[in-house]
């Protein structure tokens, strides 16, 4: 017996022993084999929390984040004991004692796990916090053997490079706790916009108890979930000595107290996404998002309201003017129509609006139900604007009922405009009601933009009716023809070649010819008429198209070309006699940063959003206007201000391989600064002309419903042919903006909506609002020995002057010539011949032939005046045929118009764009390219009518 119980024995000793062997080869052959192929963990080694950058307004408030993931990364010295003791009784009870992977937990879950198995459950986890940031930044949630396997190795390799600390650190900036908060930090903030250190108890565990799964524990879509773990969370608390089962017991009996912060209004959308592209721009799209930057911009708040309010009030008085498009919808009857609210998004741009449902109609009224379930009405002076939309912006018959406007079972929106008394049907009792406006969303678009004319700073920017609704920025990005508004520049060509405000030019019909087999260029006047001489202040004033193209072929095409690009209207100025009436196409930010180079002194300046940018160590790594920052880390001491918000900063220098920008010196890039361009652009002398006769422009001319903010401003309109935009730019001494209005499939806006009808109201409600508290300030006089006889030449005529004939008085004869910088002196008109003969490397096409009209026809359906010489397929019967408009031109044959999107700054389609000549391979035929006006390829649009 013995004997056999010791070769019983021996056997198990050799079995354990083969076993073990066996087991140990096993376990050395798999980390051979699984370990040659594991991630590099050194970025956990080099960790730096991904932090967003911060983007503040010009008076430091906070306005918005950049951020791939939103984190307020803290120490693990700032994170209170308590939660760290909830963290670990929720997630790894043995954190601190185990090697990077938990056998016991292991084997627990193994055993849970045979019995979910069988269920067809999910396998519940034993990882370890070290397995969770190893999974989290290295391996993926595929659920193998594999996987584990790898993440118990790299778990310990973790462990004897990281301290605890330290693992536990990275764990509570990365962990994702819902509501897309990243870190314990950022939940704190966001679920009680409180910092660590003010959490109670019940909130500590509610944080606590997110990992596992935040969106199975939402507080606001699971209420009841979210408590229940949070009390698991406490009474393991309470298990691990963390807090006493009293503490636990009273915590448990408190709500979750979740209070998700509220957005504060509509953020400056098109604002932050032009400070984001200049981020990027410079530092790249991983700096920006990850790199913790602080940005302080030149956007001030106080202009931005200033300007949403003057844009929307202008597109809805436009639209006002042309009419209701219908009801968002209609349904078959009230009741279906106020069931389908509660399912209804607000539609965006709509803040102070609501969704309704008419109920019922009469004739003074219409009844309604708001969203909310309260009831209201329209009556019918809210409803007289809403005549039917017709073709070409025209309106439909006017409105005496309502129910010639609205129908029960409409879907519209409305906006409350007060109470009144109303009869109850109760023993002749009233009771108040809620009185509502019809509200439509304006269909046209457009933008506004004001900036610091000295810096070049944008204080402000309306990209459109809503971001939500477009994000394209028809500030930055729509480039269209600014008609009118683009002749100062022609202007300030002729004041820097020998013209005073006070030279005569004959305001008569013109022909340019623009080579063989084409007919002559014959620009018009915007009214169909002229008035024979004028001076060119009173030419700019009226915007006279006719003295303008004389002008043009006067200077010359090269000469306005350098004038333009100078000031950077537009990069390269085609050579065609058109673009002096604006037909180019240029940005509102182009072209009212170049009226700002006007109106301080013609010094040139690069519109900027961006004031100055901070790393997250409060080092300064941009400036504006600095080229060289390495100065700004000499003076880095404590960030103060932005720099020093917890928010984005981390104490102490990043460790090597931070996505933090790098502390080396930053040089902006060339193309940022002043190419080679004269300083200033222009002489003071053109200069302080040109600003008085734009003042003319306001006071006298096309301008005057600008003259109503009563301070001292300068500015020009702009219309293009047929309405299709409208302009006006403008500036004080000390503050520059830009209006446009326009749809963005080009159309007209309707017969007699030229920019000083549409965009100036804009511009004058801004520049009220914005000037209101500021004193007036005039702008420097034009210089002129005979300044006193010609004040009234530069302004236009007074105002007990009709006929307007006062302000076509040239200067005294006998005052002293004006002397140019050359010493030359200023012709006082224009060469006898109507136009100085321009270099034969412009246009071998000589000499233009002047031309007298007989009285214009003003009948039929055209829409503006045309006169006699129209090409033929105009004049038959004055009946319009639609081949090609390309103004006083005839009709060319071209190849099938390029249709699909461009880059033309235009959103989707710009139709009848010829397939060559716009950035399309080939060009214009040599025959061809002498002078076609870059708008004569869009249907109905010419060059004959620009204002």
């Amino acid at each position: 017996m013995t004997a056999t119980l010791r070769g019983v024995a021996r056997l198990l000793f050799i079995l354990v022993v083969a076993g073990a062997v066996g087991l140990g080869s096993f376990i050395g052959i798999s980390l051979v084999y699984f370990g040659r192929d594991l991630p590099n963990h050194q970025q956990l080694v080099n960790y730096v929390p991904a932090i967003g950058s911060k983007i503040y307004a010009s008076d430091g408030a906070f306005m918005a984040e950049f951020a791939s993931e939103h984190r307020i990364a803290v120490s693990i010295k700032q994170v209170p004991r308590m939660l760290i003791q909830a963290i670990l009784a929720a997630e790894d009870r043995d954190f601190y004692t185990h090697n990077g992977v938990n056998p016991t937990a292991i084997f627990r879950a193994a055993v849970a796990d045979l019995t979910r198995f069988q269920r067809g459950q999910r396998p519940i986890g034993a990882s370890t916090i070290t397995q969770q940031v190893v999974r989290h930044f290295l391996l993926s949630n595929e659920v193998s053997v594999t996987r584990k396997i790898k993440e118990a190795l790299l778990a310990y390799r973790i462990e004897h490079e990281l301290s605890k600390d330290r693992i536990l650190e990275i764990y509570l900036n990365e962990i994702y706790l819902g509501a897309g908060a990243y870190g314990v930090a950022t939940a704190a903030d966001t679920y009680f916009q409180k910092p660590l250190d003010n959490l109670t108890v019940a909130e500590t565990a509610f944080i606590a108890a997110l990992p596992k799964a935040p969106a199975n524990y939402n507080p606001v879509r699971y209420p009841q979930a979210a408590k229940a773990r949070r009390d698991w969370v406490l009474a393991g608390m309470a298990e691990t000595g963390a807090i006493t089962p009293e503490q636990a017991k009273a915590a448990m009996a408190e709500p979750l107290g979740v209070h998700l912060r509220e957005p504060e209004g509509e953020p400056p959308g098109y604002f932050l996404e032009e400070v984001r592209r200049e981020l990027v721009g410079r530092f790249g799209e991983k700096a920006v998002y990850q790199g913790g930057l602080a940005v302080r911009t030149s956007y001030m708040p106080g202009y931005q309201q200033k300007a949403d309010k003057a844009f929307r009030d202008g597109l809805i008085e436009y639209d006002r003017r042309h009419g209701w498009r219908g009801p968002i919808t209609h349904l078959s009857n009230a009741g279906a129509a106020q069931n389908a609210l509660a399912g209804m998004a607000d539609p965006p741009g709509t803040a102070g609006w609501e969704l309704a449902a008419v109920m019922a109609v009469e004739p003074g009224a219409a009844h309604i139900v708001v969203k909310n379930g309260g009831q209201g009405r329209i009556p019918l002076g809210e409803m007289r604007w809403a005549r039917k939309t017709l073709d070409d912006q025209r309106l439909g018959a006017g409105i005496g009922r309502a129910s010639q406007v609205l129908q029960p079972g409409d879907i519209i929106l409305v906006e409350p405009i007060g109470s009144a008394a109303s009869p109850s049907g109760r023993r002749g009792a009233a009771q108040a009601i809620t009185q509502y406006a019809l509200r439509q969303i304006p269909d046209v678009s457009g933008g506004l933009v004001t900036m610091d004319p000295k810096s070049g700073r944008v204080f402000a920017m309306v990209g459109g009716w809503s971001f939500q609704q477009s994000q394209f920025n028809r500030v930055t990005q729509a480039k269209r023809q600014p008609g009118s508004a683009f002749k100062p520049f022609v202007y300030v060509t002729a004041l820097e070649n020998g013209y005073s405000p006070f030279s005569v030019v004959e305001d008569a019909p013109i022909s340019i010819p623009q080579g063989p087999g084409m007919p002559p260029w014959e620009p018009v006047n915007y009214e169909g008429s002229y008035v024979g001489e004028t001076t060119l202040s009173d030419a700019l004033v009226h915007s006279r198209n006719l003295v303008t193209a004389r002008l043009a072929v006067s200077l010359g095409l090269p000469a306005i070309a350098r004038t333009v690009q100078n000031f950077d209207v537009m990069d390269k100025m085609p050579l065609y006699y058109s673009m002096s009436l604006g037909a180019g196409e240029t940005t509102l930010l182009r072209l009212t940063s170049a009226y700002a180079m006007i109106d301080n002194g013609g010094h040139w300046l690069l519109p900027s959003v961006v004031d100055s940018v901070q790393d997250r160590q409060g080092r300064v790594i941009y400036q504006k206007g600095v080229k060289d920052c390495a100065a700004c880390f000499v003076a880095a001491a404590p960030a103060t201000g932005a720099a020093a918000d917890p928010a984005y900063k981390v104490a102490g220098a990043p460790p090597p391989g931070s996505v933090a920008v790098p502390n080396t010196r930053f040089i902006e890039d060339a193309v940022m600064y002043k190419p080679t361009k004269p300083d200033p652009l222009i002489s003071d002398a053109a200069d302080r002309e040109i600003i008085a006769m734009m003042q003319g422009v306001v006071e006298r001319g096309t301008g005057t419903a600008v003259a109503a903010v009563g301070k001292p401003l300068a500015g020009k309109t702009g219309t293009t042919s047929d309405w299709f935009d409208a302009w006006f730019v403008g500036f004080s001494p000390d503050l520059a903006a830009g209006v446009f209005v326009g749809f963005d499939e080009p159309r007209t806006l309707g017969g007699g909506e030229v920019g000083g009808h549409v965009a100036a109201p804009i511009f004058r409600d801004f520049m009220m609002a914005a000037l209101k508290n500021v004193p007036s300030k005039p702008f420097p006089e034009a210089p002129s020995a005979s300044a006193a006889v010609a004040a009234n030449v530069l302004r236009g005529a007074p105002d007990d002057d009709p006929d307007q004939t006062a302000s076509l008085t040239p200067p005294d004869a006998n005052a002293p010539p004006e002397v140019l910088r050359d010493g030359r002196a200023r012709p006082s008109r224009m060469p006898a011949d109507e136009a100085a003969r321009p270099d034969q490397s412009q246009s071998p096409y000589w000499p233009p032939v002047p031309r007298a009209y007989a009285a214009p026809y003003t009948g039929g359906a055209y829409g503006s005046t045309y006169p006699p010489g129209y090409p033929s397929p105009y004049r038959q019967d004055y009946s319009y045929a639609p081949p090609r408009d390309y103004g006083s031109q005839s009709p060319y044959s071209y190849a099938a118009p390029y249709t699909a999107p461009r880059s033309y700054g235009s959103p989707g389609q710009y139709p009848g764009y010829p397939t060559t000549g716009y950035d399309a391979p080939g060009g214009y035929p040599p025959a061809q390219s002498g002078g076609y006006p870059t708008s004569g390829w869009r249907p109905g649009r010419g060059t004959g009518g620009l204002y």
